[in-house]
């Protein structure tokens, strides 16, 4: 029996599920690796996490937009799963984290951050590097070195 495994997300994959969310109308935030990415600190990662409202409605607009990856895995996410607030990893071809808070912060508490940068001429909801500092506020030793990034680069933006 052959084990399907999802292999890590690129640019590429990023910017087929950004789309298609932009086409739903999701209410997302682009938070993680790929949010530094968009601002121009790079790390690798292997996943997408998007930061969202824990409601059935966004619940249709995520899973209708994540059906755009080609195993469909999306289809079998239940929108009541979204009120439960825990995170839920998608596998699909790539892993999309679809999170309801990041660090104890949650859509509500850091869509005052939010900001959209184009990449490609789409347009990416994310957070600015301040929102981003927010949710890095963890021990986990990847968010160590992002807050550290993060920290360093709001700093030379304070000095310009």
């Amino acid at each position: 029996m052959e084990k399907s495994v999802s292999r890590p997300a690129t640019f590429e994959d990023l910017k087929k599920v950004i789309r298609s969310l932009n086409e739903q109308n999701a209410d997302y935030l682009l938070i993680g690796g790929y949010a530094l990415y968009a601002h121009g600190l790079y790390r690798t990662t292997t996943d997408i996490d998007i930061l969202t409202v824990p409601t059935k409605g966004a619940a249709q607009k995520i899973i209708n937009a994540l059906l755009v990856l080609p195993d469909k895995a999306a289809g079998g996410i239940e929108p009541s799963w979204f009120e439960e607030k825990d995170t839920i990893r998608l596998a699909d071809e790539i892993v999309v984290d679809i999170m309801f808070n990041a660090a104890s912060e949650t859509y509500d508490t850091l869509k005052k951050y939010a900001e959209i940068v184009e990449i490609d001429g789409i347009p990416i909801k994310t957070l600015n590097l301040a929102g981003l500092l927010l949710t890095k506020k963890t021990f986990r030793d990847k968010d160590k070195t992002d807050r550290s990034i993060l920290e360093q680069a709001l700093k030379l933006l304070q000095k310009e």
